[in-house]
């Protein structure tokens, strides 16, 4: 591709690397010898998102939660117990009752959602509700009714706008509040395969869509869609709660009856991520990227994300049975999503590691490339398409790969070099941006089909 006239910067470019290569019908520019950034993106927007998002993560930076003035902490665990005045919050192993007075419903509470952007703030929903409980001090809370325009809600979990996803299970559909003002939309309409049965859900970050738990079944609505379709059957009992293993992005689900916590794959194969537990209610990941779950006589349990033995972290002095259980801090991942292809000793697979928190750096790592390579980090602020192009993008016609996707948009790229055929970039989330959805993906140059290889991608939310 050649200069434009007086465009010096190019012409520097060309003359110690040679032209950059052209991809007809998508807009990329890879200059040959990757001095400049890999997919030239020179905009202010490009430089400003590095700045963001990796510059902190070279300094010594690490940002808390909150304040010190904060009421609520990282890890503090909230229950709520088929109230209709109150709901608990677990600090260490000691629960305390908070007194809203009353929910401004017709019933009992069944849900409950830290918010993130108000870390003093959980959203409590039951029978004819949803309102936002505000700690302001030791057994003390503020309590407002944000819509009664509800049945009853279930399963309630942020979206990648901030506005929230709830099962309402008098409807028997997924539905979506904006919290700001109220309003509320319906995402499905319409006869659904799990019928009146729903009974837990959560909203998919890596995704878009939500995941709906029934009568031993779990279903999917597709992002944009108004029907679910059915993922997975013959789990033995009720599903009580759903949530995503965040670095797989795996479904992560309780069920009654059978008493079990088991986790789905992309195939839709099931296994148990704990033996059993004692009739699980709901399941929530904490600030550390393990899961908690509580139960239907007080308990509350935590259990490592890659399973095994799990730990009583409360239930022995329980106020009742607890039903919905939501973690401040937690919430976030770095769920992997789409597929990698070959590298230089296997598939590439790129994963990140917790804790996913505001100002800490995540650790994104690919494997199977071969030594010494030079890779790239690609961060976008979109899986679903890039300058008009849909998402997932096959690469194969352009660059000649095999099996290759582009998995995110590019709005910002980094160089790094492979060590031990791992490559590496640590990324941080300023606190700006919790609560929304920053994608990843990996891409190494090295002796395969098209000389690029490229991972799966990663959605990275911080709560």
């Amino acid at each position: 591709m050649a200069c434009e006239p007086g465009a010096a910067a190019c012409a520097k470019e060309q003359a110690e690397c040679g032209p950059r290569i052209a991809l007809r019908g998508f807009p990329l520019r890879l200059p040959v010898c990757m001095l400049a950034s890999p997919f030239y993106v020179a905009t202010m927007s490009h430089h400003s998102l590095l700045r963001s998002f990796l510059l902190p993560t070279l300094l010594p930076l690490v940002l808390p939660m909150a304040d010190a003035s904060a009421q609520v902490q990282a890890g503090d665990i909230a229950t709520t117990r088929f109230s209709t005045t109150e709901f608990d919050i677990q600090r260490g192993t000691t629960r305390t009752a908070y007194n809203t007075g009353g929910f401004g419903g017709t019933g009992s509470s069944f849900a409950v959602l830290w918010d993130p952007t108000n870390p003093n703030d959980f959203l409590v929903g039951g029978f004819d509700f949803i309102g936002r409980a505000t700690i302001t001090g030791p057994g003390t809370v503020s309590y407002s009714l944000i819509s009664a325009a509800v049945g009853i809600v279930v399963g309630m979990s942020w979206d990648n706008d901030h506005q929230v996803v709830f099962i309402d299970a008098a409807a028997g559909q997924v539905r979506r509040l904006d919290p700001a003002n109220g309003q509320i939309v319906d995402l499905s309409t319409g006869t659904q395969p799990w019928g009146f049965d729903a009974n837990a859900g959560a909203f998919d970050p890596a995704t878009g869509d939500t995941v709906v738990g029934g009568n031993g079944a779990l279903y999917r609505l597709p992002r944009g869609t108004t029907t679910g379709v059915p993922i997975v059957s013959g789990l033995g009992g009720y599903v009580s709660g759903v949530t995503f293993d965040p670095v797989t992005g795996e479904v992560i689900a309780t069920v009654l009856t059978a008493n079990h916590m088991v986790r789905v794959d992309a195939a839709g194969a099931v296994s148990n991520v704990v033996p059993s537990l004692s009739g699980p209610n709901s399941v929530a990941t904490d600030q550390n990227g393990d899961f908690v779950v509580c139960g239907g006589t007080g308990q509350v349990w935590r259990v490592p994300r890659t399973g095994g033995s799990f730990t009583l972290i409360g239930g022995a002095t329980a106020l009742a049975p607890v039903n919905d259980i939501s973690v401040a801090g937690g919430g976030g991942g770095a769920y992997a999503y789409g597929q990698g292809c070959a590298g230089a000793t296997g598939v590439v697979q790129l994963r990140a590691t917790a804790p996913f928190r505001p100002g800490v750096a995540i650790s994104t790592t690919s494997t199977n490339h071969a030594a010494n390579g030079l890779g790239v980090l690609i961060l976008g602020f979109s899986n679903t398409s890039h300058a008009g192009n849909p998402l997932p993008f096959a690469l194969d016609p352009l660059l000649g790969t095999s099996g290759c996707f582009l998995n995110t948009s590019i709005d910002a790229s980094v160089l790094g070099v492979v060590t031990g055929g791992a490559l590496t970039f640590p990324v941080t989330v300023p606190q700006w941006f919790a609560g929304r959805a920053l994608y990843g993906q990996h891409a190494c140059f090295e002796s395969v089909a098209g000389g690029v290889s490229w991972s799966n991608g990663v959605a990275i939310r911080v709560q």
